[in-house]
């Protein structure tokens, strides 16, 4: 789950393919999903295609490709069906953004759709209305200081979305995935959608399990600003919870830099541009603070960062496992080595890491793609243009 040349408010993420994959290799990552948005005019697949031509040449480990529908964009099953030979067997949408906010008949339309044919839509869950409200009485309140964004964009924004969207879903009996799962209400809906057997999947990521809105009140509190928000440290435990319980099935990155000085001019919670950097730094933090703190299983980890992605997104057994016929990516990781994160240390051009200052114990000492050493003990040893687009070619539900 990456952003990589993603433009938001006339301003460009600062890793593109090739150092946001550069970067990614060097924390242990041998494949990443990144985004195509659709084009006006054009087919779905067709928008795919350029999304790959921007990323051909550059990327220095596989990847994959999600294809987002925004607003009121109309599809036919043939586009769909287009789209699935391409290789592209996922969606994703968005509930809230007035730009991108796709309607209640429209996403429940696609769930249906995608369902006929074996694909699997994906979810940013957050109520606009409840957004909206929350944020114009902000304003009016004088309250948009950037230390204000976790009340701009609030739990409950969460929690509606993912509710209104697991009704969809059991109406229909479709499954649906919801990306960056950010609260423990969020997880707890999941849980009891999935008690009474509906098909509902959902990924967290780092920065939610292990800071908390307390950034908030540290200097620049723009460098922890990304959607959804972060929350309590009550939010964190549950989330932790739901990742031992297997509510959850993927820990993920959302990958979107900024440098700090495009953070900077950022002057209110509203106009700060959203994302942190995060794909080098997904496996060391998972392994030190879940694996080496006990709450979670090294076989948790392995579903969580490679098999349950890979099954769900159509790229196993190509990718997710190790065994005969299935690509050559591997990391290992030195389950003692200490390392305390900081910007200078990592590769993303942003420059920090909202998890700075933070030790970590257990690092990557060596990423292998496809046979390939990319990266050593500090050093990265790849090659932009290695990477390869991987097709999906059949979804494994688990």
């Amino acid at each position: 789950h990456t952003h990589y040349s993603l433009v938001v408010r006339g301003a460009c993420t600062v890793d593109d393919f090739e150092t946001g994959s550069r970067s990614a290799v060097c924390g242990g990552v041998t494949t990443f999903i990144d985004y195509a948005d659709p084009i006006e005019g054009k087919s779905l697949a067709y928008a795919m295609e350029q999304r790959r031509r921007e990323a051909e040449g550059k990327t220095c480990i596989d990847y994959h490709l999600h294809m987002c529908l925004y607003g009121n964009r109309a599809w036919t099953m043939a586009e769909l069906q287009e789209l699935k030979e391409a290789g592209v067997w996922n969606f994703k949408v968005f509930t809230t953004y007035d730009a991108m906010q796709i309607p209640d008949d429209n996403l429940e339309k696609l769930l249906v759709d995608a369902n006929k044919l074996g694909m699997l839509v994906t979810v940013h869950a957050e109520d606009q209305d409840t957004v909206r409200t929350v944020g114009e009485q902000l304003q009016a309140a004088g309250k948009v200081a950037p230390s204000c964004h976790g009340r701009s964009r609030p739990n409950e924004a969460e929690s509606r979305a993912i509710a209104n969207v697991i009704a969809l879903a059991e109406k229909h009996n479709t499954p649906v995935y919801f990306v960056h799962v950010s609260t423990g209400e969020g997880a707890r809906l999941i849980r009891e959608a999935q008690n009474r057997g509906v098909r509902v999947y959902g990924e967290t990521c780092p920065h939610y399990l292990v800071l908390s809105e307390e950034c908030f009140q540290r200097e620049l509190p723009q460098q922890y600003i990304m959607t959804p928000p972060l929350r309590s440290r009550q939010d964190n435990l549950e989330l932790w919870r739901a990742l031992e319980d297997g509510v959850l099935q993927v820990v993920a990155t959302d990958h979107c830099a900024y440098t700090l000085d495009q953070k900077r001019k950022g002057e209110t919670c509203f106009t700060t541009l959203p994302g942190i950097p995060g794909s080098e730094t997904l496996l060391p933090v998972l392994f030190s603070e879940g694996v080496n703190k006990g709450k979670l299983t090294l076989a948790q980890l392995a579903a969580y960062l490679a098999t349950n992605p890979a099954k769900l997104f159509g790229l196993y057994p190509r990718k997710g496992v190790l065994r005969e016929g299935s690509d050559g990516d591997l990391v290992l990781v030195d389950p003692n080595l200490e390392k305390t994160l900081e910007g200078k240390l990592l590769h993303s051009e942003a420059g920090y890491t909202p998890f700075h200052g933070i030790t970590v114990k257990g690092y990557p000492v060596l990423t292998v793609t496809r046979g390939r050493i990319a990266y050593q003990n500090g050093d990265f040893r790849g090659q932009p243009g290695w990477g390869q687009f991987v097709a999906a070619t059949e979804i494994n539900w688990i």
